[in-house]
């Protein structure tokens, strides 16, 4: 009851704040996104950091793809890195997650700290982000056990290798709900805490459509901020941009960015008492330049 009342009491502050000073006068967190499509990164790099620049994006997660040439990376890191800006190579595939295919996990990691050894400061990486989701593989029905197992040693693994690297910052992407499902051998254990544990900073998809409430961007993700706060890690709350089957309360597809941009500054003043709020992530950069005002 007090934690619902304190809740209450912050959400008050915060309209009262709008209402009277307006969105200029709030302080915009950081924001990250994700840029899938690696050919922008020649066919549009400059419309990519005005954007990024104008909606206070400071960190990229760019997919890092072994078709690419290097000289693409190299040309859009440095331009990044000069507009203050930093990029963490993207990678994943749902299969990752599975213990047979270890080897091409690790390979693509190799292939990122190679291409960094091999370019100067301005145009390397800054971190590895992993976004690999077994849970929507068929196994995950039938051998959930099984594949929690297998996914947990593939990250030790790819965190053991990153970690020689101590420059590089690691990352990942989790969905909220698996705060509430337990390692397969201890059930008092979250599976969700041990992969925020795991990295260095972690992207919770939190997707929802309002910053507050139940089944809230801030309901779901308080759990995983409390584990990161304790653990000393940091966390960027992430929303969706793109349109989804699920229902219109996943996404922010319907309202626009203005409508959005709002109920991210709520969100960012609402968790700003969390450590580990790093600031908020939108997915993704493609879908969010064409969203409607």
């Amino acid at each position: 009851m007090l934690h619902t009342q304190r809740f209450i009491i912050i959400f008050s502050l915060i309209s009262a704040l709008f209402f009277l000073t307006g969105f200029s006068s709030v302080p915009k967190e950081p924001k990250a996104t994700w840029l899938w499509q690696s050919q922008l990164i020649s066919s549009e790099p400059e419309q990519i950091i005005a954007f990024a620049k104008e909606h206070g994006v400071t960190l990229l997660y760019v997919n890092f793809s072994p078709t690419r040439k290097a000289v693409e990376y190299q040309a859009f890191i440095k331009k990044a890195t000069a507009s203050g800006i930093a990029v963490h190579a993207l990678g994943g595939e749902r299969s990752w997650g599975l213990e047979q295919n270890r080897p091409q996990l690790l390979a693509w990691v190799d292939l990122v700290l190679a291409y960094n050894a091999g370019v100067s400061k301005e145009e390397r990486f800054t971190g590895i982000h992993l976004d690999i989701e077994p849970y929507l593989l068929p196994e995950w029905k039938t051998k959930q056990s099984a594949v929690i197992g297998q996914w947990m040693g593939n990250i030790k693994a790819y965190t053991a290798k990153v970690r020689k690297t101590p420059a590089l910052e690691i990352g990942c992407d989790i969905p909220f709900w698996l705060d509430s499902i337990a390692l397969p051998n201890d059930a008092a254990a979250s599976l969700g805490k041990w992969l925020i544990a795991q990295h260095d900073h972690t992207a919770v998809m939190a997707y929802r459509d309002r910053a507050v409430g139940s089944n809230s961007i801030s309901a779901l993700s308080v759990q995983e901020l409390a584990f990161a706060d304790e653990l000393g890690k940091r966390i960027f709350v992430a929303v969706e941009a793109k349109k989804s089957g699920e229902g219109n309360f996943v996404s922010f597809a319907e309202e626009g960015k203005t409508y959005m941009n709002a109920q991210l500054a709520k969100l960012s003043l609402l968790l700003s008492e969390h450590p580990s709020f790093a600031g908020n992530a939108v997915h993704s950069y493609e879908y969010w330049k064409t969203m409607k005002e």
